[in-house]
């Protein structure tokens, strides 16, 4: 880090570039722990805290996954971050300042009262995610089928990340 303060371009050199299209499930996260680095605690301080705002709990963890490769406007990562009962993959974009444009949880797992919300995602070659969420319930093994839904979000030129309905 640069005179003991972080940049956005320190940040960023946590995070590989990865070859469009890509798939994020649970079972990423084992990958991304064998592949990749800790962040330090001064850049999960200086930008990960400063986009996601007070901690739910003392236990927040947060780890990088990847970056998409660079757009003229934007840069786009996706990080992990786990709370009590909650698991999520987080899509960023932030312009070269280093200023949040948009960020979205594209897939991950939490619990709500009687149940698991459980989502996997795509992204394909232009910038188009699709999501398949599934609920099951806390009694079950399995998801319930009949409950799963599919949508989209989209990448925008200008970094924004946009949601429709299947």
């Amino acid at each position: 880090m640069s005179n003991n303060v972080p940049t956005i371009a320190d940040l960023l050199s946590f995070f590989p570039e990865v070859t469009l299209p890509f798939t994020i499930t649970e079972e990423s996260m084992d990958h991304f722990r064998l592949t990749n680095e800790d962040l330090p605690f001064a850049l999960i301080n200086a930008f990960l805290e400063e986009w996601e705002g007070v901690d739910e709990d003392d236990m927040t963890e947060y780890f990088p996954c990847l970056k998409l490769p660079s757009e003229e406007q934007y840069e786009c990562i996706l990080y992990w971050r786990a709370a009590f009962l909650k698991y999520e993959y987080i899509l960023t974009t932030i312009n070269k300042s280093g200023d949040v444009i948009s960020r979205r949880v594209i897939a991950g797992s939490r619990y709500e009262g009687s149940h698991f919300l459980k989502s996997a995602a795509r992204v394909d070659e232009d910038r188009i995610i699709h999501i398949m969420t599934g609920i099951m319930s806390a009694d079950q093994n399995e998801l319930d089928p009949e409950l799963s839904k599919p949508y989209n979000m989209e990448i925008m030129p200008s970094g924004e990340i946009i949601s429709y309905k299947e």
